[in-house]
């Protein structure tokens, strides 16, 4: 019987969950996939200029064939195709897939690269000619840059905004649940006036809070008073 129940649940574990393909983590790789396609929200600036003049034949292909797409529908074609996504700010796109697209547990459908490409364009200072701190300047950046502070600071901010998100999400999931609650305390309150009213999910979802918590008290005053008598 152990035999049949356990092929039984790998037979059922094998028909409901399909197989998932590897992670794409560089060009090359979505470039060998059968049926992928793939867009950019716009070819412009330095992210037209690395793949345009690439030498690499993966870059190359790419470029040729990519489709200019919006993030909301680059993103909805991630989650529901084979399509992949290019976007040329790194911790954008991360701050992007870490408050939209991830939910409460942690969990998201989404895959991110785990290669990154230096498009050789970033932030400049303008500083006068002459100038008695430029030197000091540039060693401060540098010590900054060699010690992993920038490196630190900038997945600091991201986290701090990752927490800020989820906190605001998680109080709005309270506030629904308590409106839901004074929702079906309306309900009954209609019941009154003896009008035939549809229950929805909404409305019972109260009851079966209470129903749960009355469950939960109900366990642990069983497992009291177990404790209590054999002690």
């Amino acid at each position: 019987m152990v035999i049949t129940s356990s092929y039984r649940s790998s037979l059922i574990s094998h028909i409901v969950v399909q197989g998932k393909s590897s992670a794409i983590n560089s060009v090359e790789e979505l470039i060998d996939r059968d049926g992928w396609s793939w867009g950019a929200p716009d070819m412009t600036g330095a992210f037209n200029t690395f793949f345009s003049t690439n030498p690499n034949p993966a870059m190359q292909k790419l470029y040729k064939q990519v489709q200019v797409k919006s993030i909301e529908e680059g993103m909805r074609l991630v989650i529901g195709s084979k399509f992949a996504f290019l976007y040329n700010n790194y911790l954008y796109m991360q701050t992007l897939l870490s408050t939209r697209y991830t939910d409460k547990t942690g969990y998201t459908p989404i895959h991110a690269s785990a290669t990154k490409y230096q498009l050789f364009s970033g932030n400049s200072f303008a500083i006068r000619p002459g100038a008695i701190f430029l030197r000091h300047f540039d060693l401060t950046r540098i010590r900054l840059l060699e010690t992993g502070l920038m490196s630190f600071w900038i997945d600091d901010v991201l986290n701090t905004r990752k927490t800020r998100v989820r906190q605001e999400q998680r109080r709005k999931d309270e506030s629904d649940v308590l409106t839901n609650f004074f929702t079906f305390f309306n309900f009954l309150c209609q019941i009154q006036d003896k009008r035939q009213v549809v229950l929805s999910v909404e409305q019972l979802l109260g009851t079966f809070l209470m129903l749960g918590l009355g469950s939960i008290l109900a366990c642990v005053s069983l497992i009291a008073e177990i404790f209590t008598v054999y002690n």
